[in-house]
Parts: C-alpha cells; structure tokens; sequence
C-alpha cells in the first residue's frame, strides 16, 4: 500500500530539550506508531544510532514507557515505538493527560458483538470501519496512519476471539470475587485488547517492523530528514516482556524475509522476556482461547523457535522476583542455563538478575514490570500481582534497566561484563536468580485457610442439622 498523506503524521510536540515526537495511526487499526526523533538526526555526514522499542503484552500506550523513551531520545536516539497489537487504547498526545477508562458492561459488549458477527458468512473479511461499528463505545478512532498496520481478518477469526473473551468476561468476575478491584481492572485490560486475538503472533512480528518501515519512509520524505537514506544507520532493539521475545525474534523474521533490512538489530537487550507468547496471561484466558480456535493461539512464537537465527549480542535485564515469567525459565538459582537461554544462538550472550530489596522504604521488589515508568492507567490492584506498580521511574529503572541499555547499545560493555559496570545501587545484581522457596512453603497459607473453612463450614452443617 502507498503511504498516506495523513495531515495529522506530524511533529506533535517538540520539546526544549531538543528532540520532536511525531505520532500517526489508531490503537484499533493495528497503525499506531510514536517516533521520538533528536535534533542532532537533521545533521547530515552523522551516524543515526536507532532503537526499536517493543513494549509488553497490553501495553501498548506509549505513556506506560514514556519516561524511558524521552531519556533515550534526550540521549541521541532515534526511538520508533510501533504499537503491533490491535487494542481499545486513546490516542494520546505526547505529554497529555491519558483519558480516564471508560465504564463498560465488557460480558454485554462481547455477547453483542458474538451476535452481530453470527449474521456474516465465515469468510468475510471484517473492516476498519466494521470494527470501529462493532466497538463504538470504547475504542478511539484516528487518522489512517501511513498505509500498513495489521491485516484485516475474517468474520469467523473474530467471532472465535468474541466467544472466548464473552465467557472470559463471565468467568473472570466469579474467579475474582474477593478481589474486586484487580478483577475489575484485569477485566478491563483483557477486553481492551482482545482484538489483538484475532491475530497470529507471527502478524504483530511483521506489524512491527511494517510500521517502523512506514514511519522511516515518510520521515525520509520530510525537508529536514532527506538526507536519511544515504546515512550510516545503526540500529538496535529493546523489548519488554512480550515485546522482549518479539525484540529477540526479529532477526529470525528479517533474515528470512527482509535479509538487507537497515532495521536489523546489531544488539539486543530485553526486560523480563517472555519465552514464548502464551506467558504472563491467564491460564484459564489461554485455554479458553485455545478451545475456541484463537488465532492467537494458533500460531505462537517461542524463543526455542526463533532463538537460532539470533546470532547478536544479547543481554537479558531479569527480575528475580518475577512472577509472570520466572527466572527457572531462562535460568536456575544453580547457574544451569534453561532451554530458552539455550534457543539463544548467540556466543555473546548474557542474563543478569536483579535482586528485591524489602529493607528499603518504600521496599524495592524486583518484579516483572522493571522496565515501565508509568501503570497510573489501572488501578494498583492490578498491578501489583500484574508485574508491580509504577508511579515514575525507580531505581531499578535508573540504575539497571536504563543504564544497562546504555552501556550495551554505546559499546561501554559487553554482555560477559556488564555487571562490572554497573552503578552501585540499593539493590543487588548477580549471575543467578534468588534461590527459589520452597513450594510447599508458598502454598501453605491457602491450605491453611482451605482446610480452616473446611472445618468451620462442617462445623456449622453439623450444628445445623443438630438444631433441626
């Protein structure tokens, strides 16, 4: 498809610290796409370090990551943030309020839209237009964007994902009567991108970097950006959670299908990677999407997939207290390296964990959500069994997460020694995750508390049927 000539992909905000923030597409047509572009890239003869910035499953708004994307342009770089799920996400401006969540019946709007999509034939092809009809009272419209974006899908894709999410939407509140709030908010962030269910894994791959692909082109075209074809580009890739394994999965999609694409890393770092697309969602939502045909489900990435054609520089930033993807799955608290880390083909490849720190007030835990700055959007009911609460950056984003990037990407070190420039921080760093309690030790409460209501609940029956 040819570019668009969209009005609204423009500089949306330059800032006093030399950089301007250009911004096109919507959240819901697969399109949306943020570039942070410095001063210094409107000089010819330089050479334009560029990063490919993926963000986490469902954390599609920049404003999640937006510190941490200002400090890398503020820093020189060239940051493309291409949102490559479908989701009912705001549109928001640089530096502009987020709007507050809309309040919706998330079981009434699936089941209304499983009933719509039951009058169309199988293979008819669902619009943007469609979609915007079918979700009118949640997802924000924009421009076209600059052309690409997801691909549409048809009729019965769609009404796979409607009927998982609708008993998703049923299930989820009973499953989490005693915690209202989380359930509440979980509820919502499901429902908001449920759309992205309607594709392959493999389509928010290829959408990434299509949308990359777009932006670089239209900015080419722009007076003061002409000269970018013809300079030295470096890029480079960093990736939180699910956009972790989709950062450390670009090299097995560009050699196959773009092998002289300029957006070929040349080192990677990821946040918490995720092993395979499946992790950090609910297991009851995995398979009640699976028993629906979601093709999400369908077609996964997994690290063990992809991890051959990896042959960069590779460093992993880890929580060790993470829950959502824990550290066993890349590597055990012994040092022996699992069968993802093992996928990763690279020679020059490093994994380091950071360490909680319960001392501290307020206590650092080094959970999944190391590498956000910002999770004001959901209530902190979610967040905190979601990966952890941001109100700003931390410390394990400015002296972990945040200086590990620089020192790779700037060529200050190397994977292999890393740790020996780390800042001195209030928290530890090793090789090696935290020895992992007991399981045993972590159940023990809720069998406590199961066999307690067993007993009370006997104890009442028989009182019960003595009284009567």
């Amino acid at each position: 498809m040819s570019l668009s000539t969209s009005q609204s992909w423009q500089c949306v905000y330059v800032s006093e610290d030399n950089y301007c923030v250009y911004q096109g597409g919507s959240h819901i047509d697969g399109t949306f796409i943020r570039v942070y572009v410095p001063e210094l890239a409107k000089k010819p003869g330089i050479t334009l370090k560029t990063i490919l910035y993926m963000h986490g499953f469902a954390l599609c708004m920049p404003s999640f990551y937006e510190e941490h994307l200002v400090e890398l342009v503020k820093a020189g770089y060239l940051v493309f943030f291409p949102d490559f799920q479908r989701s009912c996400y705001p549109n928001t401006a640089p530096k502009a309020p987020t709007p507050p969540r809309p309040s919706i019946n998330h079981w009434q709007r699936w089941g209304k839209i499983r009933t719509q999509l039951s009058k169309k034939a199988m293979e008819d092809a669902i619009s943007t237009e469609e979609i915007h009809s079918l979700l009118p009272d949640s997802c924000e419209g924009g421009d076209a964007g600059l052309g690409r974006g997801l691909s549409q899908f048809t009729a019965e894709e769609f009404r796979r994902v409607a009927r998982a999410t609708s008993l998703i939407t049923l299930v989820l509140p009973i499953f989490s009567w005693f915690r209202r709030t989380y359930g509440k908010n979980l509820l919502h962030l499901l429902s908001t991108v449920a759309l992205s269910l309607a594709h392959r894994p493999t389509e928010w791959l290829a959408d990434s970097i299509a949308l990359t692909e777009d932006a670089w082109d239209y900015l080419c075209k722009q007076e003061h950006y002409a000269h970018w074809p013809q300079t030295t580009v470096e890029t480079f890739a960093f990736g939180h959670s699910l956009g972790g394994l989709i950062a450390l999965s670009l090299p097995d999609y560009l050699k196959r299908q773009k092998p002289d694409s300029r957006f070929l890393p040349k080192k990677f770092v990821a946040a918490d990677p995720a092993a395979s697309t499946e992790m950090g969602i609910p297991r009851f939502a995995i398979w009640l999407l699976k028993l629906f045909g979601s093709p999400f489900t369908a077609a996964p990435i997994s690290i063990q997939e992809t991890g051959h054609n990896l042959t960069e520089p590779v460093v992993i930033l880890h929580g060790g207290s993470d829950k959502l993807v824990p550290p066993r799955l890349w590597k055990s608290s012994a040092g022996e390296s699992s069968v993802n880390y093992a996928a990763i083909e690279s020679s020059q490849k490093a994994i380091y964990f950071s360490y909680s720190n319960p001392k501290l007030t307020p206590p650092l835990k080094a959970f999944h959500n190391q590498a956000v700055t910002c999770t004001e959007y959901y209530d902190d009911a979610l967040f905190e069994n979601f990966g952890g609460v941001k109100k700003g950056p931390n410390a394990y984003n400015r002296s972990y997460i945040w200086p590990g990037i620089g020192m790779i990407f700037s060529d200050v070190a190397s994977p292999d020694n890393l740790l020996d420039h780390f800042p001195h921080g209030d928290f530890d760093i090793k090789t090696v995750p935290p020895q992992k309690k007991l399981f045993l030790i972590e159940i023990l409460p809720w069998i406590i508390g199961i066999l307690a209501a067993l007993l009370i609940g006997y104890w009442i029956w028989e009182n019960s049927v003595i009284a009567f």
